[in-house]
């Protein structure tokens, strides 16, 4: 009975961890003019089938977890203020950190990595 509920616990443990390790998170900060976006600023991350979505915190800080690892590029988007600037990423099975600068040049709104 007790190897048995070993066994049981075991096989919980190491599914839990595959499922872990299956999932991508990419976060970070996004600022405009050098200063934190506003708090609620939607952050989307669409990898084919694969997607997420967040909002920002108070200091502009985001995190994004997807339920599955996707591969290749990916494309990071943010809603601000009417526009949806993009910025492809590669999503890795560790952690990634993408730190963000909206910026306006002519009218038109772009995000690149800082």
């Amino acid at each position: 009975m007790r190897r048995a509920l070993s066994l049981g616990v075991l096989s919980v443990c190491l599914a839990a961890a595959a499922a872990a390790a299956s999932a991508a998170e990419i976060h970070g900060t996004i600022s405009e003019s050098g200063k934190p976006v506003a708090k609620g600023v939607a952050v989307k991350l669409a990898c084919g089938d694969v997607t997420a979505a967040a909002t920002t915190d108070e200091f502009g800080a985001y995190s994004l977890k997807t339920p599955t690892t996707p591969t290749g590029e990916c494309n990071l988007s943010v809603s601000y203020k009417g526009s949806t600037p993009s910025l492809k990423v590669v999503v890795y099975e560790r952690p990634s950190r993408y730190d963000l600068e909206i910026r306006e040049e002519s009218g038109k709104v772009t995000l690149a990595r800082k």
